[in-house]
């Protein structure tokens, strides 16, 4: 369904945990690939996961409780039994070895749990030892959610965990939460992220990994990653805050704070970046009522100067991967491999920083005369930082011989105030300084302003159905954007299909470079992602040549697992084929000359 829109000047607990029963849950689910059915497939797999109650009906249940205190407070009991029904007591997390570096924040806790995954990779890869010659073991990530695959959320040396190991895993703990069914008070089957996060701690301790970088769901005082021992930890990390889950973490930046600090954990190193005075104040608290200390970590000058060229687009990074430095730096020291990053950084810091990758966050994606802008951005402060990195690109982009004759605007909200963000991004990508300049020289830097030539509006369903959407959102957004950008064009859509269709559309009849900001949404980031790496791959083979895919090195399939069993060929099915078009038909050569063809689909 596409509707086109004419421009017009129109909107805290500490829980002990007894190992009870341990032993008796590991002899009666044994841990063979023989007691997994053939019968059972990935996708079988993927139907009974989103069958579990979502990480949505959580919060949008405590959030409309009349008691959540209480909800939160029995969080991590819960989550705590669910544990030990998987055959595990929060024990076995460190007596296995594993040894985690946890991360919470509310903006780039993403980016930052990537770069130290990425930093840790290069000292074992190159067989790094410590100080007693033992090997520094394998490197995992959990991470959420998933742009475009669920095994995304797990990955070990690098790569997300294939289909294969993810049948298998998951279909082991599916069997043990199923036999201990009826035992004790929290159901047959634990919920979609807690699920995913018992999976991720148990893929890693049959797996061999001993660095594991977690990253907190939502809050970290109550969330679900949580119940990793002390001895389990090396270092907490606690991101930029802002403003998010109001109705799960409360609506000042101190209570936020408050549940974002729950992470610190008692004689374990804790770090920062610079904070709002309210957030730092609650913070520090935290670490006195931990009893640990709070280190707040400045950017370094080697990134501050550009010495060291992040793989990470956006001056923001910087802070991140400052963060970064600092906690894998605690992490190796716990290892035995001390590393000193006060002064010069070591050559592995550098080249993890400088080759991590890490898809819809500032991603850059080419593709002949249409440059793909991918951030999933989805707060007033990720949105405003995601509108400098564009103006920046666009600035470069329009000094160049071959300038952008159009720039288009991809977004969705589903959750969250999308017409008040929406507002937030349009303030952000306006310079006022072009704003004070002449008629004439606004006209010759209009690409500078970010006004954009196009909008689309769409749901974060991927392929266009015959099923009527409900558009009310997205027409809510194209009204607003009308009334802050009335002179441009811009449509609502059904799907992501249809929206990026139509960028392809106005590329073709532009004939010349084409800028298109994909943002608002991390699951509209992965849709785009998604269409983008089917289109390059069709294209391909209709060219007869391999074609790159866009999601970056850490989103690519891996196959050949050092498990023994074999590699399954059935892949995850993407849905059905593309049928008809957006119902807008844009004629003329010229921008300025532009036909508009307004058809209303039912």
């Amino acid at each position: 369904m596409a509707i086109l829109f004419l421009p017009t000047s129109l909107r805290h607990a500490t829980i002990a945990f007894s190992p009870c029963g341990t032993q008796s849950l590991h002899r009666r689910f044994s841990t063979s690939p023989r007691t997994i059915s053939p019968s059972r497939t990935y996708n079988g797999a993927l139907k009974l996961l989103d069958s579990l109650q979502s990480n949505r009906a959580v919060t949008t249940s405590i959030s409309s409780s009349s008691a959540p205190g209480h909800m939160d407070k029995i969080a991590i009991p819960e989550m705590l039994e669910w544990i030990r029904k998987a055959g595990y007591s929060v024990e076995d997390l460190a007596a296995r070895g594993l040894r985690g570096i946890h991360i919470a924040g509310t903006k780039g806790k993403g980016s930052v749990s990537v770069m130290v995954e990425n930093i840790l990779l290069q000292y074992w890869r190159s067989g790094t030892v410590n100080d007693t010659g033992k090997a520094m073991g394998r490197v995992g990530l959990y991470t959420s959610p998933h742009l475009i695959h669920v095994r995304e959320r797990i990955r070990i040396d690098g790569l997300p965990i294939s289909e294969v190991l993810f049948k298998h895993y998951f279909y082991e703990l599916w069997d043990r939460f199923s036999g201990a069914a009826g035992v004790g008070n929290v159901g047959e089957m634990p919920g979609y992220f807690r699920y995913l996060t018992i999976m991720a701690f148990h893929v890693f301790m049959q797996e061999g990994v001993e660095s594991a970088v977690i990253e907190c769901g939502i809050g970290g005082e109550y969330d679900s990653t949580n119940i990793l021992p002390a001895e389990a930890v090396t270092a907490s990390g606690i991101t930029s805050l802002g403003i998010d889950h109001k109705g799960m973490l409360g609506e000042t930046i101190g209570e936020i704070a408050w549940h974002k600090g729950g992470i610190m954990r008692k004689g374990v190193p804790a770090f920062t970046v610079p904070q709002d005075p309210a957030a730092m104040l609650i913070l520090e608290e935290r670490a006195f009522e931990k009893e640990t200390g709070l280190t707040v970590v400045e950017r370094l000058p080697a990134l501050k100067n550009d010495e060291v060229k992040l793989g990470l687009e956006g001056d923001f990074q910087k802070d991140n991967a400052s963060l970064a430095i600092a906690l894998a730096s605690s992490h190796l020291r716990t290892l035995g491999i001390a590393k000193d990053t006060s002064t010069d950084l070591p050559e592995p810091f550098i080249a993890g920083l400088e080759t991590v990758s890490w898809p819809a966050r500032c991603q850059y994606i080419p593709d002949g005369n249409t440059e793909w802008f991918v951030d999933g951005a989805h707060t007033t402060e990720s949105l405003t930082a995601t509108a400098q990195w564009f103006r920046s690109r666009l600035t470069l982009a329009s000094a160049s011989p071959n300038p952008p004759t159009a720039t288009m605007l991809i977004f969705n909200q589903a959750d969250r105030d999308a017409t008040a963000l929406l507002k937030d991004l349009m303030t952000a990508l306006q310079d006022q300084a072009l704003q004070q300049t002449d008629v004439e020289e606004r006209r010759r830097l209009a690409p500078q302003r970010c006004k954009f030539t196009y909008a689309a509006f769409c749901t974060n369903k991927v392929r266009k159905t015959k099923t009527e959407q409900d558009l009310t959102v997205q027409k809510d957004l194209a009204n607003v954007f009308t009334m802050l950008d009335g002179n441009q064009l811009c449509g609502v859509y059904g799907s992501v299909d249809e929206a990026v269709h139509l960028a392809y559309k106005v590329s073709k009849r532009e004939g010349e470079r084409v800028l298109v900001l994909v943002t608002g949404s991390l699951h509209l980031a992965g849709g785009v992602l998604k269409v983008l790496e089917r289109k390059m791959e069709a294209r391909g083979k209709l060219m007869g040549k391999k074609v790159e895919k866009p999601t970056g090195k850490n989103m690519g399939e891996r196959t050949g697992e050092k498990t023994g069993m074999k590699t399954e060929k059935k892949r995850e099915k993407t849905g059905k084929k593309l049928t008809g078009r957006p119902t807008e038909k844009l004629r003329g050569n010229k921008r300025g000359k532009t036909e508009r063809n307004v058809r209303n689909a039912k």
